[in-house]
């Protein structure tokens, strides 16, 4: 039994330190409730009430009414406090211009690191750095338009079968949630064009990976909004522990099966067959990295989930709100439709062609009109390291996060 007393102190004094540090952060930030506009907050858990057993539009709805209220008084930031976690959201473009055109605020928020389990070191998590300019230079040719034109055979595949599942709702006038469809087809694209595996998600509607995903990002909504659940013992106690790490081994799973069977098509000389014909693809460029010792297989793994996640998260996310708005607003919608038509035809097996795209000048627009009302991130954070002055607010308040959202 006496090997466990030096257990036992190593994790009281990480304890304390964790505990030392949430107190240092919550006696500083207290004074922010004052300096800085925002709703009552309680001395100690700040706004937590207020969130407590909302839901994901409940939530974004306090965001957009107390926006509205302080904009409405003159106040051009605002703030809220979740115990020792300071959220600071300037609500203009001038306020907002001081953090997004610094060149040294790059780290993400504290809400990122949630993630961290799931992405590792992926660009999408890490927003600086050596490590980070390395990966963001090798992958940056993959996003190229030019490489697109080789994958216009998995765009007209996948989504002529996106229709077929949606064929049974065209004359039934049942309604129908496109975001769904949509998403299991982005999938299927991402998967077919980025990684040159198929993983025929649109005729599985129950995908494990479609699901993890959506359950992983419900419990990162849940974290953000309970300072409760960083600490670790109580995250565990109430099983939140178990069930992410359920999700992120159905993820992981399915990525490196993903890897696997690219890795398998290399050795074959099966790919080599179709690089002939076009230009590698996102998952060979990690895996000729891999070769080369310039990227780890933990480095693969991490950019792979990254791409995979937000490759077909925020398409679906755009398409989805692109489709919604047009129901709304069926006249233009028609223009839309009288547009495709005009330039595709009328039958449906008709291929899409690049120079087809190229002319889809009034979709392109409402889509891009979509994206501006109804963006594809809902927000995205800036963690401070130094102190800033934002406006007329002077505090002292790094390490706070600046909260980037539409409301």
């Amino acid at each position: 039994m006496a090997f466990l007393i030096p257990a036992f102190v190593a994790l009281l004094l990480v304890i304390i330190a964790t505990l030392w540090k949430k107190i240092s952060n919550l006696q500083k930030f207290r004074k922010c409730d004052d300096t800085i506009p925002g709703p009552p907050a309680h001395p100690i858990f700040g706004n937590v009430s207020a969130f407590s057993g909302k839901n994901t539009a409940e939530i974004y709805e306090i965001f957009r009414k107390t926006a509205d209220e302080f904009r409405s008084k003159g106040k051009n930031v605002i703030r809220y406090r979740f115990l020792d976690k300071l959220y600071v959201w300037p609500l203009t473009g001038k306020a907002l211009a001081k953090v997004l055109e610094s060149t040294t605020e790059l780290n993400k928020g504290d809400d990122y690191k949630f993630y961290y389990s799931w992405f590792g070191g992926g660009v999408l998590v890490e927003g600086f750095g050596e490590r980070w300019r390395t990966h963001r230079k090798l992958l940056t040719p993959t996003f190229h338009f030019a490489k697109l034109e080789g994958y216009l055979e998995v765009f007209n595949e996948e989504s002529k079968i996106m229709i077929e599942c949606l064929d049974e709702y065209a004359e039934s006038g049942k309604t129908v949630d496109m975001f769904e469809y949509i998403k299991r087809c982005a999938l299927d694209v991402i998967c077919g064009a980025a990684m040159g595996t198929k993983v025929n998600a649109q005729y599985y509607h129950e995908h494990p990976y479609v699901k993890a995903v959506e359950g992983f990002n419900t419990l990162a909504i849940q974290h953000a909004l309970n300072p409760l659940y960083e600490f670790d013992f109580i995250y565990w106690a109430l099983g939140l522990k178990k069930q992410k790490d359920e999700y992120l081994n159905t993820m992981k799973k399915f990525t490196g099966d993903v890897i696997a069977e690219r890795q398998a098509a290399i050795a074959s000389g099966e790919v080599e067959k179709e690089t002939s014909k076009r230009k590698m693809n996102f998952l060979d460029i990690l895996l000729s990295s891999g070769e080369a010792n310039i990227l780890s297989d933990e480095d693969i793994r991490q950019e792979v989930d990254t791409f995979m996640f937000a490759g077909h998260d925020t398409t679906t996310t755009a398409l989805s709100w692109m489709c919604w708005n047009m129901a709304h607003h069926p006249d233009i919608q028609q223009k839309v439709y009288e547009e495709l038509v005009s330039i595709f035809g009328e039958d449906p097996n008709t291929e899409v062609t690049t120079e087809g795209l190229s002319k889809l000048d009034y979709t392109e627009r409402v889509l891009k009109e979509s994206k501006r009302q109804t963006i594809p991130v809902p927000a995205l954070q800036r963690k401070l390291i130094n102190d800033m002055e934002i406006e007329d607010i002077r505090p002292k308040i790094s390490p706070s996060s600046i909260f980037v959202a539409p409301i």
